[in-house]
């Protein structure tokens, strides 16, 4: 798809002359600290390098968002309009919030998300390759057929989680096992 690019030079226009739907639009390297997001369509954009930390997304809707290599600590995407359909590709999720949300076959390939929250939802099909999951929650989590192959440092407890046709790789696959309270020698 061919992108309007849109920067930190003409990012205050744009949203000004915009409506609520915006459409076909990538933003680069734009800092949207203390800009207003809320209440907006996005509708196949892609956000590269941009700093979108601690952001308000209310009532926001996300249709076909790609976003590549940009900070968004600290987002509480429950406060979107339900049924986004995002990707994450390098980007910084620490401290963000995903608790029940349908992300079905979302992507997070090589991010940071670091204490996360995803209990109860649902991450069926979701892609975790090369991720880095410290201290995130997958309490009463769905993640069957999930990708986990190549993400490290994560805690699924099988009895509080459904895995059928989940993926996962050597050595971090292993906390599976540990979580059922067996040991493990190498």
């Amino acid at each position: 798809m061919k992108y309007r690019s849109v920067d930190q030079n003409e990012i205050q226009t744009f949203l000004k002359e915009t409506t609520d739907e915006i459409s076909g639009v990538e933003f680069v390297e734009v800092n949207f600290t203390g800009i207003a997001i809320k209440s907006r369509l996005f509708n196949d954009c892609k956000f590269t390098r941009c700093n979108l930390s601690n952001i308000s997304v209310m009532n926001s809707s996300l249709r076909s968002v790609e976003f590549e290599s940009c900070n968004l600590m600290g987002v509480n995407w429950v406060e979107a309009r339900k049924g986004i359909q995002v990707s994450f590709k390098g980007c910084k999720l620490d401290y963000c919030c995903f608790q029940s949300i349908d992300l079905r076959g979302v992507e997070f390939r090589d991010c940071s998300i670091k204490e996360a929250d995803f209990s109860s939802a649902n991450l069926s099909k979701a892609v975790f390759s090369g991720s880095f999951l410290s201290g995130t929650s997958f309490a009463s989590v769905n993640v069957e057929g999930a990708d986990f192959r190549r993400a490290r440092n994560y805690f699924l407890d099988p009895k509080f989680a459904k895995l059928k046709g989940a993926k996962f790789s050597f050595p971090d696959g292993l906390v599976l096992i540990e979580a059922l309270g067996c040991e493990i020698e190498m």
